[in-house]
Parts: C-alpha cells; sequence; structure tokens
C-alpha cells in the first residue's frame, strides 16, 4: 500500500482568533502535517517567533519547512491597539503581496483570509462579482491585500469565536464580559460564520484543491440582535439580558456565485452550539471565564 505524505500546512497568526481554532482544528487531520508562526507568544512548543517586517528572518523559516499550503490569517483590526493606518497597510495589504512573491520560491499556496469590510455595507448580498466599495482604511487595505492568481484562494467573510488574550476585541470576548441589559443591533446584518466553521471550510478548500476568489458564507443572513441571542442561549449567558436598538444600520451579508466549492455550510444555530461545545471542552486554552 502506499504511504500518503501529508502536505505540509502553515498557519500565519496561529495564536490569533482565527489561527488558534485553525491549528486545533486541522492537526487532527492526518492529510495534513502543521506548522504554525505567530508574533510574540507561542501557541505550542514547536510554534515558530517571526516578525514579518522581517522578511528575511521569514524567508529562514519558509525556506527551513517549505510550505506546500499557507494559510496567511494575520490581519490587524480597526479595534486592535496598534491599529494605524502605515501598520494596517503593512500588515493588511503588502504583506499578503510579498507573501504571494516569495511562495514562487517555494511553489506553496496562499489562502488569504480576507474580510465583507470591503463592502461599505448600504445593500447586503454581494457576490465574488460585485466590486469592493469601502472608504475606510481596514476595508481597503484588506482589499488591496487578496491574492489574485489561478493558484491562490481568497477568502472573504466575517468571523465570530473565542479570543486566546485577556483583552480580546472581537465579539464574542465582549459578550463574555457583559453583565445585565446590553444592545443588540437589529438592523446590522452579518452574514459571517464561526472560527470553527472556517476551519472546516479552510479543510475542505485544501482537500479539494479550491483557487480564485470564494465568499464563504452559508447563504443566510443573521442581524446582531439574533446572533448575540443564540450566543446567550448556547453559552448560557443568563447575566444579560439583550435589548433591540435600530440606531446601527448595514447589510454586510455575502452571497457566493461559485457553483464548484460544494462546502455544505452549517445553520447558525448548529454552528453556534459547536462553537460552545468546542469552547466547553477546551477550557483550559482560554485566560477568560464566564
Amino acid at each position: 500500500m502506499e504511504k500518503i505524505i501529508p502536505k505540509r500546512v502553515l498557519i500565519l497568526g496561529s495564536t490569533g482568533m482565527l489561527g488558534h481554532m485553525l491549528f486545533f482544528y486541522l492537526k487532527k487531520n492526518k492529510k495534513f502535517k502543521i506548522f504554525d508562526l505567530s508574533f510574540r507568544k507561542k501557541l505550542n512548543s514547536k510554534s515558530m517567533i517571526c516578525d514579518v517586517h522581517n522578511i528575511s528572518d521569514f524567508k529562514k523559516i519558509l525556506k527551513s519547512i517549505k510550505p506546500e499550503i499557507i494559510i496567511n490569517s494575520i490581519g490587524i483590526l480597526p479595534q486592535d491597539p496598534n491599529f494605524n493606518k502605515i501598520n494596517s497597510i503593512y500588515i493588511n495589504s503588502l504583506f499578503p503581496q510579498k507573501l504571494k512573491e516569495i511562495s514562487k520560491e517555494f511553489n506553496s499556496k496562499i489562502i488569504q483570509i480576507s474580510t465583507d469590510c470591503v463592502f461599505d455595507g448600504k445593500r447586503g448580498k454581494y457576490s465574488e462579482n460585485d466590486t469592493p466599495n469601502e472608504s475606510k482604511t481596514y476595508g481597503i487595505t484588506k482589499f488591496l491585500g487578496e491574492i489574485k492568481g489561478n493558484k491562490h484562494l481568497t477568502l472573504r467573510t466575517s468571523i465570530i469565536g473565542p479570543e486566546l488574550k485577556k483583552d480580546g476585541k472581537g465579539l464574542l470576548h465582549w459578550i463574555f464580559n457583559q453583565n445585565g441589559k446590553i444592545k443588540g443591533y437589529n438592523k446590522a446584518i452579518w452574514g459571517g460564520i464561526t472560527t470553527l466553521e472556517l476551519s472546516k471550510v479552510i479543510e475542505h478548500c485544501i482537500v479539494y484543491n479550491i483557487s480564485g476568489l470564494y465568499h464563504v458564507t452559508n447563504g443566510e443572513s443573521i442581524s446582531k440582535y439574533d446572533l448575540l441571542n443564540l450566543v446567550k442561549r448556547e453559552f448560557k449567558l443568563n447575566k444579560i439580558e439583550i435589548i433591540q436598538d435600530s440606531s446601527i444600520i448595514y447589510d454586510r451579508s455575502l452571497i457566493s456565485e461559485r457553483s464548484d466549492v460544494n462546502y455544505k455550510f452549517s445553520s447558525y444555530d448548529k454552528m453556534i452550539s459547536e462553537l460552545s461545545l468546542f469552547y466547553s471542552t477546551n477550557k483550559d486554552l482560554y485566560s477568560y471565564k464566564f
């Protein structure tokens, strides 16, 4: 019987909201050999530390690994304390394009994580054929970082999931730290997925060699009010009461016009339920409790 050689997969940004979930999910697949790189703190004893501003050091790491797949989950978000235009342009825009050039030396495929924020949210149901039109720094820099080319894959989506750091900035971390009455925006429409679901999508895309631009969505959309209520129910956050608020209005829901991906998405109920189960069985990973 022919021995199967695992694909060498490198995760960039492995201590981030998506990166750590990708690591723990993908490492279960024996078809992959997972390597990971982070900025300051190791995810595990074999993690590699590197500041990607230092391209020379970064290339040395790639030479030692020779990855077949590089998943770039490094990004600077508007709510990050070190968010500024210069750093945002480098991390979100320039580095992914440098990565594309460097990858040629190793014949690596890049999976670039982009965002629904490339759209302004005035219309909703944006497809891969719609032209990005956001005017704010984050959306513009992420769009400029999207990787074109027949070999590579750019995934546009929005995510919710637990974070390793105490001062996490995501929606889940925020709601975990709330008490009493909180606002839920019933006219803010979201079309993203959980970090666990996105990890499954990425696994599927690697196995079936999906490339190009793909909008990662279950084809549904949900208001932030309804999303918060799902999180409250599945994580049993009985200490909070969610009040409807109509003051924030936008719709960044996505649709995909691709018929070749063939991934079967979970419903939002199932996604949040599975995320809650992952959290409850891996609480030792997280610095905060509720």
